[in-house]
């Protein structure tokens, strides 16, 4: 939450640069703003139908806000979930918030993304370097995405055969790591 809270109010200072108001918000304004912005993706999770799906098929899954403030980008709602420790599962899809921006008021359609691991590096710093297979990625729309929740989430249902036993090297590391940023983003 607080690494949420400082990208806020860094964010608001960045955005008024150009204006005479670029103090810091209150603690009371950061609150409000992260109150509002779990709100919103409490609504996205339970009112967009793609996004119930999602959650249902991968229970161990994660959901934020791209540009939630809306100022640099259209506004768009995120899930993913990392699957047999080879994929990266994600569906993003624009919406268009209420005006006090804690309901979603409107929605685009989605994009689904499946990309497959090739290897994860650790490098000297730390930081982790991921390769993506581009033979293993696959982008697709609802039609896709209506057949594989009619199968229950099995990706062959749109023709797509998942390693479901080769785990990638190094996945472990990457998926732990994006966890721990999400949780600090809480």
């Amino acid at each position: 939450m607080r690494a949420f809270l400082a990208k806020v109010a860094l964010g608001s200072l960045l955005v008024g640069c150009d204006s005479d108001e670029t103090a810091l918000p209150s603690v009371a304004t950061t609150k409000k703003i992260q109150s509002d912005y779990d709100a919103a993706l409490s609504d996205a999770t339970n009112s967009i139908p793609f996004a119930s799906d999602f959650a249902r098929l991968f229970p161990v899954s994660r959901s934020f806000f791209s540009y939630y403030m809306g100022g640099a980008g259209p506004s768009s709602f995120v899930t993913e979930a990392f699957l047999f420790d080879r994929y990266q599962m994600r569906m993003r899809i624009e919406v268009v918030f209420d005006k006090e921006r804690r309901k979603v008021k409107s929605f685009g359609e989605p994009e689904f993304q499946l990309r497959e691991v090739a290897k994860v590096v650790k490098a000297a710093d730390g930081s982790l370097y991921v390769e993506f297979d581009t033979d293993g990625y696959r982008t697709f729309g609802t039609e896709d995405w209506q057949r594989f929740v009619k199968a229950g989430g099995d990706f062959s249902a749109i023709g797509y055969t998942c390693k479901t036993n080769s785990p990638s090297p190094g996945f472990d590391d990457w998926r732990k790591d994006e966890e721990m940023r999400m949780k600090g983003q809480q």
